[in-house]
């Protein structure tokens, strides 16, 4: 009996061992997998982690020169509406007036795009070499623009900031933006976007401190031509600056949740 209890211990001990080689057989070759997987992102990678070191550096926290929330044409020139547009602009002002906006940014919805690009407060960019992400402070706004080249869309899904795509062009850093759900304002006066909307932005550094961001808006339901505005940033020093939250959805709140949400305007 002895004999064949310890037969069967060394035959689990037998497999026990066995099984253990082999998951460390199949980890090993899983780990080999990743780490030459790892190898090919990063040879296909380097091309452009060069040519990004050679690009300015618009990365960090900016905030804006001119705080206002409304859109203007380059040059002074008239915004070209067309007749659906300055109909439907109209009737926004006036249920501004009467008390009665319906802005959606009154009740938190996202802005869209350009309209993000007016939010008060600073924001952060953050660059690399596949990749340029903006967060702004103001209503926690997010913009992940992957550096795919021009935009590419065939039937996208409706959204409020529409859908990024972005490429260098030289030391200009274009995005092109489409795919809108025609819901949002372009600003606080009420200029209208339609799910045609396309929006071009270009943006380039005026100098080491001064960030410009060029914007071109296309919609041939509300405009009559393409029409350009142009915002401008200042970097903000500090290498231990960071963004303060700020929540939105507690201005709603007839009894905010907590002491140190806004008061209610």
């Amino acid at each position: 009996m002895n004999h064949l209890i310890r037969c069967a211990g060394g035959l689990l001990a037998m497999t026990l061992a066995l099984s253990v080689h082999a998951q460390n057989s199949a980890l090993t070759t899983r780990e080999a997998e990743i780490r030459a997987a790892e190898a090919a992102a990063a040879a296909e990678a380097a091309p452009k982690v060069a040519a990004d070191k050679a690009r300015p550096r618009i990365g960090g926290f900016w905030e804006p020169i001119d705080r206002a929330d409304t859109l203007r044409a380059v040059n002074g020139k008239a915004i070209p509406l067309n007749a659906a547009g300055k109909r439907l602009q109209r009737q926004r002002q006036q249920q501004i007036r009467a008390g009665k906006s319906e802005d959606p940014m009154k009740v938190c919805l996202p802005p869209g795009t350009p309209r993000d690009m007016l939010s008060p407060g600073p924001f952060m960019i953050i660059q690399t070499p596949a990749k340029v992400t903006m967060l702004h402070e103001d209503r926690h706004l997010i913009r992940h623009v992957y550096l795919d080249g021009p935009l590419q869309l065939e039937d996208p899904d409706p959204w409020w900031e529409g859908h990024f795509s972005g490429y260098w062009d030289g030391s200009v850093l274009a995005i092109e933006t489409a795919g809108f759900n025609g819901e949002q304002w372009l600003d606080s006066t009420g200029l209208p976007q339609s799910p045609k909307m396309k929006v071009s932005e270009r943006f380039s550094l005026i100098d080491p401190n001064t960030l410009e961001d060029v914007i071109t808006i296309e919609d041939p339901e509300f405009y009559s031509a393409p029409w350009t505005a142009r915002l401008t940033f200042r970097r903000l020093p500090g290498e231990d600056r960071h963004l303060v939250q700020h929540e939105c959805g507690e201005t709603l709140l007839e009894y905010p949740l907590k002491e140190y949400a806004p008061p209610r305007s």
